[in-house]
């Protein structure tokens, strides 16, 4: 994108191509921006729109919609009252776009079946890349929600890298369903965002359950892409659904073994290519999880790796973003992911990784789900919630010994029938150790009322 340029079309696709997957069937790109440019001049005329519509399509419609009537779509990092309220209260000047209803906020519905009879036009519209159109804002799971501003030219030059980074050699349309909620920026880079830019037609659903995730993959055409994350790829090879073949899962939110990489890669025929990235950055790297450990950092991105820090830089970011990981380079445009920093533990001496036990303790062939964690700052000792129905807290210790040294192993363990796992997979600490708390209360309860059964 020359520099001197001072927009860019929202759309490189050609108008007959296909771009979506609705509830009436395919939608072309021609049929996608009359109906957008149609909702665009029946927007509220406010500043900020935050975007909750669950169906994807409708998400992807009235996001284009308010960056072509010149608004910008906050995204909260989940639907719940109190978050969405939270974000109403910091952007006054906002309404609600989608079908999710609060008091006191107005709201508009995006009522694609409406549109659906607008004649095709030939018009793509350009938008000013010096345009504010989405704040997104980071998961929370470490803390309080931050927003991320986003520019056109971030947005597009990110869906550019992208497209060259995970659209290698891909000639033929990629059919793309996402169980990532599209508010969520693993979500929006590839099911909103990228679509814009590189042949893909995104459905409009997001499947959760397994059953229904193969289901859905099973109604689209061939090639198909899946994008999710390990805890929901994990329990959709757990669930020994039907097998259906899959082009490409690109899997990102968490880290993910090359054990289960390799398991996906045969069950669905598929090729797994994990993504790399931060709500700040964007996706910046991408590796075949099966057989890569290190990861390949996109053209358009450099990093820079001190003692005590790591920047990222790119010519579409605002500014250098400085990255809550541990890398180490190794070569020309590859790093080794050492770890998340605050996931550094240090436990009677011993410095540790949270990724790395965690990782050890998936590995155990009896656990479903599970998470090792500091309770807070002051503990000397790690904790842990598992799921592995069955099994016994002691089980689950004793199969962790030979792998995670004495200092690290995880006292106490409770099991649980599931974690709290955010529409991403992610675990937010804050109700991580609200479930901690309430196990052991029950425990101490029990062990009160009958001491034998404590099993610390």
């Amino acid at each position: 994108m020359p520099s001197s340029q001072r927009s860019h079309v929202i759309t490189s696709r050609g108008l007959d191509e296909i771009i979506a997957h609705g509830r009436d069937g395919e939608v072309s790109v021609a049929q996608f921006l009359a109906r957008a440019v149609a909702l665009a001049g029946k927007l509220p005329d406010h500043r900020y729109a935050i975007n909750l519509a669950a169906d994807r399509y409708d998400f992807f419609l009235g996001f284009c919609a308010a960056v072509i009537a010149g608004q910008c779509t906050l995204m909260p990092s989940n639907r719940q009252q109190q978050t969405v309220q939270q974000v109403a209260d910091d952007y006054a000047d906002c309404y609600l776009l989608g079908d999710v209803s609060m008091d006191g906020i107005e709201r508009f519905d995006v009522d694609s079946d409406s549109l659906a009879t607008i004649t095709p036009s030939v018009d793509i519209p350009e938008i000013p890349l010096h345009q504010l159109c989405a704040i997104v804002f980071t998961s929370g799971s470490t803390g309080r929600p931050t927003p991320n501003r986003k520019y056109w030219k971030t947005l597009v030059e990110g869906a550019l890298s992208n497209a060259a980074l995970l659209m290698q050699n891909q000639k033929a349309r990629l059919n793309l369903l996402a169980t990532v909620p599209p508010q969520h920026m693993w979500g929006f880079e590839t099911s909103i965002l990228l679509p814009l830019y590189s042949k893909i037609a995104v459905s409009h659903v997001t499947p959760f359950f397994p059953q229904d995730i193969a289901e859905s993959l099973a109604s689209l055409p061939e090639p198909r892409a899946l994008v999710s994350s390990p805890a929901h790829v994990s329990a959709l090879l757990s669930a020994n659904v039907a097998k259906v073949k899959i082009h490409r899962i690109f899997s990102a939110t968490a880290p993910m073994s090359a054990e289960l990489a390799g398991q996906l890669e045969q069950y669905f025929d598929a090729r797994v290519v994990e993504i790399f990235g931060c709500t700040e950055a964007g996706t910046m790297a991408r590796r075949n999880t099966a057989s890569e450990s290190l990861w390949q950092l996109a053209d358009a991105f450099s990093l820079e790796v001190g003692e005590d820090r790591t920047l990222v830089r790119a010519s579409h970011l605002p500014e250098d973003v400085e990255l809550q990981d541990r890398v180490e380079l190794a070569g020309h445009k590859q790093f080794r992911w050492l770890g998340r920093s605050q996931d550094m533990v240090n436990i009677a001496g011993k410095r540790g990784s949270l990724a790395d036990l965690n990782h050890r303790l998936m590995a155990l062939p009896d656990v479903i789900d599970g998470v090792i964690f500091l309770p807070d700052e002051d503990s000397k000792r790690l904790a842990a919630l598992v799921v592995a129905p069955g099994m016994q807290a002691s089980d689950i210790l004793e199969q962790l010994k030979p792998s995670i040294e004495p200092a690290f192993l995880p006292r106490p363990i409770y099991i649980v029938a599931m974690l709290p796992r955010q529409e991403t997979g992610k675990l937010a600490r804050k109700i991580i150790v609200e479930l901690f708390e309430k196990m052991r209360r029950a425990r101490a309860q029990q062990d009160d009322e009958s001491p034998s059964n404590q099993t610390h």
